[in-house]
């Protein structure tokens, strides 16, 4: 707004007075001058905010909304329907009594399954075992590079495939296989109870 002529605000009145004192159809002249750069300045102010709240939504979307992320309980007959379109493979540790399976699928590539025990909340805050599977290039490659940090354990699995852990009590380990792109991390709340959980070959593609 800044690049405004010079002299363009003598084109305006200074005062109501000096406005009276014009000829009638200078006033007309003035006055709609004024009104249409009222309206102008408006439309850009609403403009321009609109184009803000539109950005920060996109780049922040509202956990409250769901924005991204859809959650449904199903049997295990109902799993194959609950993955239908994901487009990588997603694992589990296969079926269990008195339980049913929570799925939550976030566009950004990643999809979780939870073993909820009946009777309980979807997105319970209560720690259940947990599958969650990854859409990642090159995930074999990366998670033996998380191998080598000091401490870290990691494992050969049946299929040519690495298991991961941070320690021998962590209550997440990882797997990942040659060829594909998955990422798989297994959550037990048991320390050391999901590393133990891969290494029994308990967890595979669901289907």
């Amino acid at each position: 707004m800044d690049k405004t002529p010079p002299n363009n605000q003598s084109r305006f009145p200074s005062s109501l007075e000096e406005l009276k004192r014009l000829p009638q159809r200078v006033r007309l002249t003035a006055a709609a001058a004024v009104i249409l750069a009222v309206v102008l300045i408006v439309w850009l102010i609403a403009s321009s905010g609109g184009d803000s709240s539109s950005s920060t939504s996109a780049a922040a979307p509202s956990a409250q909304s769901g924005a991204g992320k859809t959650v449904s309980v199903v049997p295990e007959s109902g799993l194959l329907g609950a993955m239908k379109g994901v487009g990588y493979p997603v694992y589990w540790a296969g079926p269990r009594t008195g339980v049913e399976y929570e799925v939550s699928r976030l566009d950004e590539g990643r999809t979780y399954v939870r073993y909820l025990p009946q009777g309980e909340e979807a997105e319970s805050k209560k720690p259940f075992l947990t599958v969650g599977s990854y859409d990642e290039q090159d995930a074999l490659a990366n998670l033996r590079k998380l191998g080598q940090a000091p401490g870290a354990i990691l494992v050969d699995i049946s299929g040519d495939g690495t298991a991961y852990a941070e320690s021998p009590k962590a209550t997440s380990a990882y797997m990942a296989f040659p060829g594909v792109d998955v990422q798989v991390e297994v959550y037990d709340p048991r320390g050391g109870e999901a590393l133990e959980l891969i290494r029994s070959g308990a967890i595979v593609p669901i289907g």
